[in-house]
């Protein structure tokens, strides 16, 4: 079957994906911006399945004990262990959604205060300690969990005799992936960051990102 005159009129400049590039896109004003219709944007928006991510206690020791080595490179609120699932584009987690971390905190350590735009859940799997919500006193032990609101400063102390560890879980990627993820660490207005590249050092505003970009990184495959 052949398109009649009108037919090819109506569809000349849709492209085999129905993507129509607004006129002028070829000032350089906005390169990336394009007008799709209905079917080109579903295309677009389907995104593959993943497998399961699966992360193996033995390899997060090993990561957490590497750190352990280090601890000018990884202090008490460096040293986490962050679960990442490499199957999709965009900003890392567990899940497209939802980030996890494994944290270590040793005997005697204050996780200083900070706080962050994302809510957060903590699992106690080791030890005890004091978190302190706002100024609310919350102890715990291990086998505790707790919730943490947005934007609460919370920091974290091991009153116990060895290790703190906790499983850390946040709404983290969908933030950063909207461009909408916020911190301070440590609290203070001035040391607000913002989750773009431009914009964002390192966790900690009192560190030299470049310093830290260019250090050597932990990473170990797990799973298998």
């Amino acid at each position: 079957m052949t398109m009649d005159q009108a037919q090819q009129e109506q569809f000349s400049g849709v492209g085999v994906d129905g993507v129509i590039t607004p006129t002028g896109a070829a000032d350089g004003v906005a390169p990336g911006s394009v007008i799709m219709d209905p079917d080109a944007y579903f295309k677009r928006m389907v995104q593959p399945d993943t497998a399961p991510g699966v992360w193996r206690w033995k390899d997060i020791e090993d990561v957490l004990e590497e750190m352990k080595k280090r601890p000018k490179r990884y202090p008490a609120y460096r040293r986490f262990a962050a679960l990442v699932n490499q199957q999709w584009d965009g900003a890392p987690g567990a899940s497209p959604l939802i980030f996890v971390g494994v944290q270590r905190i040793h005997k005697g350590e204050t996780l200083p205060g900070h706080r962050h735009n994302s809510v957060a859940i903590y699992y106690w799997i080791e030890g005890e300690g004091t978190a302190y919500v706002d100024g609310k006193e919350i102890p715990f032990k291990a086998g505790d969990f707790f919730t943490c609101p947005a934007w609460h400063d919370h920091s974290f102390v091991n009153t116990g005799d060895g290790d703190m560890t906790m499983i850390a879980i946040h709404d983290l990627p969908i933030l950063a992936q909207a461009r909408a993820l916020f911190w301070q660490e440590p609290v203070g207005s001035e040391n607000t960051q913002h989750m773009v590249r431009e914009q964002a050092g390192s966790w900690s505003a009192e560190e030299d990102g470049e310093v830290l970009a260019a250090a050597p990184a932990i990473v170990k495959e797990s799973g298998a």
